[in-house]
């Protein structure tokens, strides 16, 4: 039976009411360890992490930074703070932090030369923000408790550890708090003026209006849309740039305001200060709100320039090339004292609208008394520039109708500016990627680019690109033809990839990370001459690996190449393997743009959140991720999603069967948001499965009217396929037992716990075996391993159900 579109929202509002009136409840993670037993395998091995959290450079490369975090921070530890959610981000109320900050438990202080090694550990406090000196003779970095965020130097002669200053340092936002003066004495941060949020009941009644003046293509949840919200939001983003002068003194140099990034000019003098504007609008994502800009002197702590205000952007989720008025990418000028240089918009509606340039990049020097001079025009939309000390720049533009991105090169100091193209391709094809520009961040805030003395700048590209397949390291030049090979990796017994690259002249020094897909990470340092040093070795046999998969191949029934890796437990017989399918769909404008997954593998763990866990309860994997959806005869992927589909999982059976190792009678469907969605769409059709776990999807789209996805089109535009898509109204269909999984705090556009409480019920009502597991406190990504560890259980539980399997051996 089939729904008419008429029906839809009567069905809706009926299955809300069900959600709420039903009796019978879905499990919650701590009833879930109540029906659950022993546990079979220690998950807890799986909650370690391998390699550094972050690693710090020093600037004369004598030292190294190794520092590790808790990848799954313990619901107990952060029961007590309190947090509130603004734009689809987690703040603390009780600290300038968010939420989903990784925090340093260890810090390993490395002398490379010597490789000997120190650990720091600070009581009582984790720690955030590690920064250089520019004389690499100190560092700093953020101390955080339950309350606080306060600043602590380590001295390298001394090798002494020490609070520097009490003030509290805002967290927030995802930009550096630290920043160094060129003197390396002290130090710009951002200090917290976070204060009390308004905890007043909202009112009986509110009204909300809207004006027609901005395009939504999302449904967001703690959009700032009442004035109490946006009151909140400011008062806990409240932040002010301060000077720390060595011996603790503090100066203030900005007023307060929704600080957000802050670096100093070359020549120390200036502070240029990009914050959230004041006017707050609601149902606007925190990316896309407005941008103010002012350069401060430090010395008198006057603002000397103010930059065009960037204003709300409310056409790029639309139009990929959009862009709002006002300045963007603002940055200093490496190679004057203090020269700022940044992007405007001359026409903000992107490639539908036909105009001759789309961009200007403007300059402004100081002492910020003369006008602003234009550096030079683009014809398609700037997408991001980087400038060597030399004022060598390096810019990329894209045009979203044409799918094309182009680098190119030009010296600004020069007499006669001249630009030279550089490469141009098809950026929705990762074979023709030429790989990223190498930056490094400099003590003082700034990103610059690598360059050496002929002025080359370095990409690199890891699996399959255009240079081929494996790490490279390519040298450019002016010139499109001038290109060398500066580093490569493309051993299938190991892979090397470059974490640093620093020069001097022409000489090139590298800092590598090499592994096997047996053996964990170790660090080596890369000489010109080829000589290598090791420097540093996580490998431990306590770590669980992935086994490296088998590359399958194959054509699904229309002639389109499809690829899948195939991962075998242990075992000890020869008996056929039940197996899981890990979908999430890519769309592709053409089959060509799929690329076949790298052979050129390091060393894998075994993650707790993907589903190779499913080795342990014997069954066999198949990431199934690479599988497309593309644009056939003119229309969109989504038109005929189900179809192809149905092609490339008949294909991939017949597949899986000729390899003489899968039972494809015991096949299980996994995902994870929209591969979940994929794993119910699928069973409306099939029912060829044993069973499914579907986590954190959208089944109603009806919940996502505004698009989803890579759909642009609304509900209203195409009703009929927002229905076909929708597995919540074809729930009749499914025949199929589903465990559903979801976290209760979900933040994600789409995916709130609603759609797996609706899907939920609406198979009880059918009669199909299902499950509803919600993890408590759990965003989109689950993060801590109280309710990671529930659903482990609950999967394993649910996958011994499916298929008998001889389990002692599988995790053995």
């Amino acid at each position: 039976m089939s729904l008419r579109w008429s029906d839809v929202l009567m069905i809706t509002c009926h299955i809300l009411f069900l959600c709420i009136a039903l009796s019978v409840l879905p499990l919650t993670a701590e009833e879930a360890d109540q029906t659950s037993g022993q546990l079979s395998f220690d998950y807890q091995r799986l909650m370690k992490s391998v390699g550094p959290d972050l690693m710090r450079l020093s600037p004369d490369r004598q030292w190294l930074i190794l520092a590790n975090g808790n990848k799954y921070p313990s619901l107990n530890d952060e029961s007590n703070l309190e947090r509130i959610e603004f734009l689809g981000r987690e703040f603390y109320l009780g600290r300038p932090l968010e939420v989903s900050t990784t925090l340093i438990n260890t810090v390993q202080l490395i002398h490379i030369s010597t490789g000997r090694s120190k650990d720091l550990s600070l009581p009582e406090r984790t720690v955030r923000d590690v920064r250089w000196a520019p004389d690499s003779e100190s560092f700093a970095f953020i101390g955080v408790s339950d309350k606080v965020l306060d600043i602590w130097r380590f001295d390298i002669s001394q090798q002494k550890l020490e609070l520097w200053s009490d003030i509290e340092v805002s967290g927030q936002l995802d930009s550096p708090s630290i920043v160094w003066m060129p003197d390396s004495q002290s130090i710009i941060l951002r200090h917290s003026r976070m204060h009390s949020i308004n905890a007043a009941k909202p009112p009986a009644a509110a009204l909300q209006s809207w004006e027609g003046q901005s395009v939504q293509t999302r449904i967001y949840r703690n959009t700032l849309d009442t004035e109490l919200a946006r009151q909140n939001f400011k008062a806990l983003l409240s932040q002010q740039a301060v000077l720390l002068h060595k011996n603790g003194e503090v100066r203030s140099l900005t007023s307060v305001l929704l600080l957000e990034a802050i670096s100093v000019s070359p020549n120390g003098r200036y502070l240029l200060v990009q914050h959230l504007s004041d006017e707050v609008q609601p149902g606007i994502r925190i990316n896309r709100l407005a941008r103010e800009y002012q350069v401060v002197d430090i010395l008198t702590s006057e603002v000397k320039a103010v930059l065009p205000k960037l204003q709300t952007d409310r056409l790029r989720a639309r139009e990929p090339d959009a862009a709002a008025k006002g300045a963007r990418l603002v940055q200093w000028r490496p190679d004057q004292p203090a020269t700022v240089i940044w992007v405007e918009s001359v026409e903000p509606q992107g490639h539908r609208i036909d105009a001759r340039y789309r961009d200007a990049v403007m300059s402004f020097e100081a002492p910020f008394t003369k006008g602003v001079t234009e550096l030079f025009k683009t014809n398609w939309r700037l997408h991001q520039f980087y400038l060597t000390k030399e004022g060598r720049l390096v810019y990329s533009d894209f045009h979203a109708g044409q799918k094309q991105l182009r680098y190119w090169s030009l010296q600004l100091n020069a007499a006669q500016q001249k630009e030279s193209l550089l490469t141009q391709y098809d950026y929705t094809n990762s074979a023709e990627f030429p790989g990223n520009l190498l930056t490094q961040l400099l003590p003082d805030g700034r990103i610059e680019l690598i360059s050496n003395q002929r002025q080359e700048v370095y990409f690199q590209a890891e699996g399959q690109h255009r240079w081929g397949d494996g790490v490279y390291v390519v040298r450019q030049g002016r010139k499109a033809s001038e290109q060398s090979v500066a580093f490569k990796s493309d051993s299938l017994d190991q892979q090397r990839k470059p974490v640093y690259l620093r020069t001097t002249g022409e000489k090139e020094w590298l800092m590598l990370v090499a592994e096997t897909p047996q053996r964990a990470p170790s660090l080596q340092i890369h000489y010109n001459n080829g000589d290598e040093k090791p420097l540093y070795d996580w490998h431990s046999d306590d770590l669980v690996s992935v086994p490296k998969p088998v590359l399958l191949e194959f054509e699904r029934g229309d002639g389109v190449q499809l690829y899948s890796q195939l991962y075998l437990p242990k075992r000890q017989s020869n008996e056929l393997l039940p197996a899981v399918i890990w979908l999430y769909p890519r769309e592709y404008h053409s089959h060509q743009q799929q690329v076949k997954p790298s052979q050129h593998l390091g060393f894998k763990l075994l993650d707790p959140q993907g589903p190779e866990i499913a080795l342990l309860d014997g069954y066999a994997v198949v990431d199934a991720s690479q599988i497309p959806i593309v644009r056939q005869n003119g229309q969109e992927p989504n038109d005929t999603f189900m179809s192809q589909q149905q092609l490339n999982m008949s294909s991939l059976i017949k597949t899986l069967e000729q390899t003489g190792r899968i039972d494809t009678t015991r096949l299980v469907l996994m995902g994870h948001s929209y591969g979940a969605f994929s794993v119910l769409s699928l069973l409306t059709e099939r029912t060829d499965f044993r069973c499914a776990i579907a986590r954190s999807g959208a089944y109603n789209r009806s919940l996502t009217p505004l698009g989803f996805q890579g759909e642009k089109r609304t509900l209203w535009q195409v009703p009929d396929l927002y229905q076909q898509l929708s597995p919540f109204f074809h729930a009749d269909k499914i025949k199929t037992p589903v465990l559903l999984i979801h976290g209760l705090a979900d933040e994600n556009p789409g995916t709130a716990p609603l759609q797996s409480e609706m899907m939920f019920q609406a198979l009880k009502a059918h009669h199909v075996p299902a499950k509803l597991l919600l993890l408590n406190n759990e965003r989109h990504a689950y993060r801590y391993k109280e309710t990671i560890q529930q659903m482990l259980v609950a999967q394993s539980d649910w996958l011994r159900q499916c298929a008998q399997v001889n389990q002692h051996s599988a995790r053995k």
